[in-house]
């Protein structure tokens, strides 16, 4: 019948609405992307130390990474393990310089050597920094051939979180960024690239700049607009306080993982 009708096409046409409703997540719902990201200090990476003894020849072969790309870094080895306050240089090892992501692959051969160095440290640092640099890596040499672990001076920090949430209605994105072990007072900028810390691209979304407390704590909130998905990304805050020179250089830095 004609009413029977009528009511079944009605029926179909609100069961349809109510379907395609629920096919899409709201603005700030359960289908909306979260994720999140460790800062650890960097740069660091590994140093592969052979001796050869026939020739008295010392090879060091050097993977860095989270460095400033484009910084040249000089290598030494002095006396001295990494947590000393100093020794005589030993060995000067020549310089390297980091590629457009911020990797140093460096090989350094030193002849006329008669053991592996013992108590030693071997550190990479920047002659940017003045006339006494503090090494931006370290690793100690024990009078042992193999893998060394060249680590972040000091390893204490900074180091912190990032939370991410994707608004996919509204096409913004939040971010909660905690970092701690700064200089009290300081001033960090901050932002999010494409790539990873082992392999750094350019800036995806700039952040606002940090400010550490008097206990070298900073908390930031911040919204992105025109965002429209969570991509492949790393979350870096830089030496500061600007972006020019050697304040671009990373000094806390976390991959961005999906949750």
């Amino acid at each position: 019948m004609p009413g029977e009708r009528t009511f079944f096409a009605v029926f179909l046409l609100l069961l349809g609405a109510l379907l395609a409703a629920c096919g899409r997540p709201p603005s700030g719902g359960a289908g909306d992307a979260q994720a999140s990201a460790q800062l650890v200090r960097v740069p660091d990476g590994t140093a592969d130390v052979e001796y050869d003894a026939g020739a008295l020849l010392l090879t060091v072969t050097a993977h860095v990474t989270g460095v400033m790309p484009g910084e040249e870094l000089a290598a030494r080895i002095r006396q001295g393990g990494c947590g000393s306050s100093g020794g005589d240089v030993l060995e000067t090892l020549g310089p390297a310089v980091a590629d457009a992501h911020g990797v140093i692959d460096a090989i350094a051969r030193v002849p006329g050597i008669e053991a592996v160095p013992a108590t030693a440290a071997l550190e990479y640092l920047s002659p940017a920094a003045g006339a006494a640099p503090a090494a931006l890596v370290c690793g100690d040499l024990s009078g042992q051939t193999g893998i060394l672990r060249l680590a972040a001076t000091p390893q204490s920090g900074p180091g912190g979180t990032a939370s991410l949430a994707l608004d996919s209605g509204a096409r913004t994105l939040s971010v909660r960024l905690v970092i701690q072990g700064l200089a009290p007072g300081s001033s960090h900028p901050a932002g999010i690239h494409d790539g990873s810390c082992a392999a750094q691209g350019p800036l995806a979304h700039a952040l606002p700049t940090l400010w550490a407390d008097g206990q070298g704590r900073a908390v930031l909130h911040a919204e992105v607009g025109g965002v429209t998905r969570i991509g492949r990304w790393y979350v870096s805050v830089l030496r500061g306080p600007g972006r020019a020179g050697a304040g671009a250089a990373p000094l806390s830095c976390g991959d961005v993982s999906h949750a």
